[in-house]
């Protein structure tokens, strides 16, 4: 997959260790409180998954308690679209967030806020 800034990455199903963090860092989704907040979620799970691939640029993409370096984040936040994010989360944590089921449960909970 090519991101807008043309580098290309590979999307392959996380190892269970960073599946472990993507999925602790997508149960951020309960405690929401504005859309904003939901975008920031995409963005630390699409890093979680990505970040063995920007070892090389970015010491330490990732800090012990989840949060993306902000220089990564940055980085992220200018070469991540909504569909590739998508696609990141679909392949990488195996959630389809184009599934009809997860659509209306996504819309009901941002309806509450």
């Amino acid at each position: 997959m090519q991101l807008q800034d043309g580098k290309e990455v590979t999307l392959v199903p996380l190892p269970v260790g960073r599946l472990k963090k993507f999925m602790k860092v997508w149960d951020r989704f309960q405690e929401l409180s504005d859309e904003d907040e939901a975008v920031d979620i995409y963005v630390d799970v699409c890093g979680i998954a990505l970040a063995n691939q920007y070892s090389d640029r970015f010491e330490k993409p990732i800090s012990a308690d989840l949060k993306l370096d902000p220089d990564y984040r940055e980085y992220l936040e200018d070469v991540l679209d909504l569909d590739t994010i998508f696609e990141i989360i679909k392949v990488c944590g195996g959630i389809d967030l184009n599934s009809p089921k997860l659509q209306e449960a996504l819309a009901e909970a941002m309806q509450e806020l």
